[in-house]
Protein backbone atom coordinates (compact mmCIF):
# COMPACT_ATOMS: atom_id res chain seq x y z
CA UNK A 1 0.00 0.00 0.00
CA UNK A 2 1.83 3.08 -1.23
CA UNK A 3 -0.77 5.75 -0.39
CA UNK A 4 -0.90 6.91 3.20
CA UNK A 5 -4.34 6.68 4.83
CA UNK A 6 -6.03 9.88 6.03
CA UNK A 7 -5.52 10.90 9.67
CA UNK A 8 -7.65 9.32 12.38
CA UNK A 9 -11.01 10.67 13.50
CA UNK A 10 -10.92 11.92 17.09
CA UNK A 11 -14.21 10.18 17.87
CA UNK A 12 -12.85 6.86 16.58
CA UNK A 13 -9.67 7.25 18.62
CA UNK A 14 -11.76 7.85 21.74
CA UNK A 15 -13.89 4.77 21.00
CA UNK A 16 -10.81 2.55 20.67
CA UNK A 17 -9.40 3.96 23.91
CA UNK A 18 -12.68 3.17 25.68
CA UNK A 19 -12.65 -0.35 24.22
CA UNK A 20 -9.12 -0.87 25.49
CA UNK A 21 -10.11 0.27 28.97
CA UNK A 22 -13.22 -1.93 28.92
CA UNK A 23 -11.32 -5.13 28.18
CA UNK A 24 -8.45 -4.46 30.58
CA UNK A 25 -10.36 -6.09 33.44
CA UNK A 26 -11.93 -8.94 31.42
CA UNK A 27 -11.09 -12.27 33.04
CA UNK A 28 -12.69 -14.61 30.50
CA UNK A 29 -14.52 -14.73 27.17
CA UNK A 30 -15.29 -17.00 24.23
CA UNK A 31 -14.78 -16.42 20.53
CA UNK A 32 -15.82 -17.80 17.15
CA UNK A 33 -13.73 -17.32 14.02
CA UNK A 34 -14.45 -17.64 10.30
CA UNK A 35 -11.87 -17.13 7.59
CA UNK A 36 -12.37 -17.25 3.82
CA UNK A 37 -9.46 -17.07 1.38
CA UNK A 38 -9.80 -16.84 -2.40
CA UNK A 39 -6.69 -17.03 -4.58
CA UNK A 40 -6.46 -16.56 -8.34
CA UNK A 41 -3.47 -17.31 -10.56
CA UNK A 42 -4.41 -16.96 -14.21
CA UNK A 43 -7.16 -19.48 -14.94
CA UNK A 44 -6.87 -21.23 -11.57
CA UNK A 45 -9.14 -20.21 -8.68
CA UNK A 46 -8.95 -21.73 -5.23
CA UNK A 47 -11.12 -21.05 -2.20
CA UNK A 48 -10.35 -22.13 1.36
CA UNK A 49 -12.63 -21.74 4.39
CA UNK A 50 -11.57 -22.08 8.02
CA UNK A 51 -13.93 -22.19 11.00
CA UNK A 52 -12.93 -22.08 14.62
CA UNK A 53 -13.89 -21.38 18.18
CA UNK A 54 -12.19 -21.09 21.52
CA UNK A 55 -12.17 -19.86 25.08
CA UNK A 56 -9.86 -17.64 27.11
CA UNK A 57 -9.35 -17.50 30.85
CA UNK A 58 -7.04 -14.51 31.30
CA UNK A 59 -6.86 -14.79 35.08
CA UNK A 60 -5.40 -18.31 34.70
CA UNK A 61 -3.42 -17.37 31.56
CA UNK A 62 -4.99 -20.18 29.56
CA UNK A 63 -6.57 -20.40 26.11
CA UNK A 64 -7.86 -23.21 23.90
CA UNK A 65 -8.92 -23.04 20.26
CA UNK A 66 -10.13 -25.50 17.63
CA UNK A 67 -10.02 -24.80 13.89
CA UNK A 68 -11.43 -26.84 11.01
CA UNK A 69 -10.28 -26.58 7.41
CA UNK A 70 -11.76 -29.05 4.91
CA UNK A 71 -11.14 -32.44 6.58
CA UNK A 72 -8.50 -31.20 9.01
CA UNK A 73 -9.07 -30.27 12.64
CA UNK A 74 -6.33 -28.50 14.59
CA UNK A 75 -6.36 -27.87 18.32
CA UNK A 76 -4.15 -25.28 19.95
CA UNK A 77 -3.57 -24.15 23.51
CA UNK A 78 -1.79 -21.49 25.53
CA UNK A 79 -0.73 -22.35 29.06
CA UNK A 80 1.03 -19.46 30.72
CA UNK A 81 3.83 -18.37 28.43
CA UNK A 82 3.93 -21.52 26.30
CA UNK A 83 1.77 -21.97 23.20
CA UNK A 84 1.05 -25.40 21.70
CA UNK A 85 -0.24 -26.09 18.18
CA UNK A 86 -1.45 -29.50 17.05
CA UNK A 87 0.48 -31.08 14.16
CA UNK A 88 -1.07 -32.95 11.26
CA UNK A 89 -0.83 -36.69 10.63
CA UNK A 90 1.27 -38.72 10.26
CA UNK A 91 3.33 -36.91 12.91
CA UNK A 92 0.69 -35.83 15.39
CA UNK A 93 1.74 -34.30 18.69
CA UNK A 94 2.20 -30.58 19.28
CA UNK A 95 4.66 -27.86 18.35
CA UNK A 96 5.56 -25.46 21.15
CA UNK A 97 6.71 -21.86 21.16
CA UNK A 98 7.15 -19.18 23.78
CA UNK A 99 4.60 -16.40 24.28
CA UNK A 100 6.21 -12.98 24.44
CA UNK A 101 6.67 -11.53 27.89
CA UNK A 102 7.34 -8.05 26.54
CA UNK A 103 3.60 -7.26 26.43
CA UNK A 104 0.70 -8.21 28.73
CA UNK A 105 -0.21 -11.90 28.45
CA UNK A 106 -3.72 -11.15 27.15
CA UNK A 107 -2.22 -9.63 24.00
CA UNK A 108 -1.64 -13.21 22.81
CA UNK A 109 -5.42 -13.75 22.63
CA UNK A 110 -7.79 -12.68 19.81
CA UNK A 111 -9.74 -9.96 21.66
CA UNK A 112 -6.82 -7.92 22.93
CA UNK A 113 -4.83 -8.45 19.74
CA UNK A 114 -7.64 -6.99 17.61
CA UNK A 115 -7.99 -3.92 19.81
CA UNK A 116 -4.21 -3.51 19.64
CA UNK A 117 -4.41 -3.56 15.84
CA UNK A 118 -6.77 -0.57 16.01
CA UNK A 119 -4.52 1.21 18.49
CA UNK A 120 -1.63 0.89 16.03
CA UNK A 121 -3.61 2.02 12.97
CA UNK A 122 -5.42 5.08 11.68
CA UNK A 123 -9.06 4.73 12.74
CA UNK A 124 -12.39 6.17 11.53
CA UNK A 125 -15.82 6.57 13.11
CA UNK A 126 -18.67 5.00 11.11
CA UNK A 127 -21.58 5.49 13.52
CA UNK A 128 -24.32 3.12 14.62
CA UNK A 129 -24.90 -0.25 12.98
CA UNK A 130 -27.15 -3.17 13.86
CA UNK A 131 -25.44 -6.54 14.31
CA UNK A 132 -27.47 -9.66 15.11
CA UNK A 133 -30.41 -7.47 16.08
CA UNK A 134 -28.41 -5.35 18.52
CA UNK A 135 -27.20 -1.78 18.20
CA UNK A 136 -23.45 -1.36 17.92
CA UNK A 137 -21.03 1.37 16.95
CA UNK A 138 -18.62 0.70 14.10
CA UNK A 139 -15.01 1.84 13.87
CA UNK A 140 -12.84 1.05 10.85
CA UNK A 141 -9.07 1.09 10.40
CA UNK A 142 -6.43 1.02 7.67
CA UNK A 143 -3.69 -1.19 9.16
CA UNK A 144 -0.27 -1.42 7.56
CA UNK A 145 1.31 -4.68 6.42
CA UNK A 146 3.80 -4.49 9.30
CA UNK A 147 1.00 -4.11 11.83
CA UNK A 148 -1.00 -7.03 10.41
CA UNK A 149 2.05 -9.29 10.24
CA UNK A 150 3.06 -8.52 13.82
CA UNK A 151 -0.39 -9.34 15.20
CA UNK A 152 -1.60 -12.17 12.98
CA UNK A 153 -2.04 -15.39 14.96
CA UNK A 154 -1.24 -18.44 12.86
CA UNK A 155 -2.51 -20.76 15.58
CA UNK A 156 -6.03 -19.63 14.68
CA UNK A 157 -5.68 -18.26 11.17
CA UNK A 158 -3.92 -21.24 9.63
CA UNK A 159 -0.91 -21.09 7.32
CA UNK A 160 -1.52 -17.66 5.79
CA UNK A 161 1.72 -15.97 4.82
CA UNK A 162 1.72 -12.20 4.34
CA UNK A 163 4.44 -10.67 2.21
CA UNK A 164 4.84 -7.05 3.31
CA UNK A 165 5.62 -6.01 -0.26
CA UNK A 166 2.50 -7.61 -1.74
CA UNK A 167 -0.31 -6.11 0.36
CA UNK A 168 -2.56 -4.15 -1.98
CA UNK A 169 -5.24 -3.16 0.52
CA UNK A 170 -6.38 -3.88 4.07
CA UNK A 171 -9.46 -2.78 5.97
CA UNK A 172 -10.35 -3.66 9.56
CA UNK A 173 -13.72 -3.23 11.27
CA UNK A 174 -14.56 -3.28 14.95
CA UNK A 175 -18.13 -3.36 16.25
CA UNK A 176 -18.52 -2.20 19.87
CA UNK A 177 -21.36 -2.54 22.36
CA UNK A 178 -22.34 1.09 23.10
CA UNK A 179 -23.33 0.18 26.66
CA UNK A 180 -20.11 -1.56 27.73
CA UNK A 181 -17.65 -0.42 25.00
CA UNK A 182 -16.62 -4.08 24.64
CA UNK A 183 -16.03 -5.54 21.16
CA UNK A 184 -18.85 -7.62 19.72
CA UNK A 185 -17.18 -8.54 16.43
CA UNK A 186 -14.06 -7.75 14.44
CA UNK A 187 -13.30 -8.26 10.78
CA UNK A 188 -10.15 -7.95 8.70
CA UNK A 189 -10.15 -7.84 4.88
CA UNK A 190 -6.81 -8.31 3.12
CA UNK A 191 -6.03 -8.04 -0.59
CA UNK A 192 -2.68 -9.36 -1.82
CA UNK A 193 -1.25 -9.06 -5.33
CA UNK A 194 2.07 -10.42 -6.53
CA UNK A 195 3.50 -11.60 -9.89
CA UNK A 196 0.08 -11.66 -11.55
CA UNK A 197 -1.56 -13.65 -8.76
CA UNK A 198 -4.16 -12.18 -6.42
CA UNK A 199 -5.66 -13.32 -3.14
CA UNK A 200 -8.28 -11.97 -0.77
CA UNK A 201 -8.85 -13.04 2.82
CA UNK A 202 -11.59 -12.12 5.26
CA UNK A 203 -11.16 -13.03 8.93
CA UNK A 204 -14.20 -12.50 11.17
CA UNK A 205 -14.19 -13.02 14.94
CA UNK A 206 -17.15 -12.76 17.31
CA UNK A 207 -16.68 -12.26 21.07
CA UNK A 208 -19.19 -13.54 23.64
CA UNK A 209 -19.68 -14.67 27.25
CA UNK A 210 -17.60 -11.94 28.82
CA UNK A 211 -16.61 -12.89 32.39
CA UNK A 212 -18.86 -15.94 32.36
CA UNK A 213 -17.45 -19.01 34.19
CA UNK A 214 -14.91 -20.37 31.70
CA UNK A 215 -12.81 -23.45 32.36
CA UNK A 216 -9.96 -24.12 29.92
CA UNK A 217 -8.78 -27.74 30.11
CA UNK A 218 -5.51 -28.77 28.48
CA UNK A 219 -4.91 -32.49 27.81
CA UNK A 220 -1.75 -33.88 29.38
CA UNK A 221 -0.67 -35.22 25.98
CA UNK A 222 0.02 -31.64 24.88
CA UNK A 223 3.08 -31.51 27.13
CA UNK A 224 4.55 -34.87 26.01
CA UNK A 225 7.71 -34.35 23.90
CA UNK A 226 6.50 -31.27 22.00
CA UNK A 227 8.31 -30.23 18.82
CA UNK A 228 10.51 -27.25 19.67
CA UNK A 229 11.15 -26.24 16.04
CA UNK A 230 7.61 -26.29 14.72
CA UNK A 231 5.48 -29.08 13.29
CA UNK A 232 7.33 -31.56 11.04
CA UNK A 233 6.58 -30.95 7.38
CA UNK A 234 5.35 -27.39 7.97
CA UNK A 235 6.67 -24.73 5.65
Amino acid sequence: MSDSPPPSDERAVAAVEEANRSIASVDAYRFQMDMHVTASDGDQLRTVSVDGDGAVNASEKRMQATTQMQDQTVKSYIDGYRAYQGCQDPWGGYAVENVSRSEPWATATPLHRQVLLFERSNVYWQGNETRNGNRTVLVTASPSADTIESLMNRRQAGDVALDRGSLANATARLWLDPETNRPVQSELDIEISQRGATATATITVQYTDYDEPTSVSIPQGVYKNPYELGCPGAS
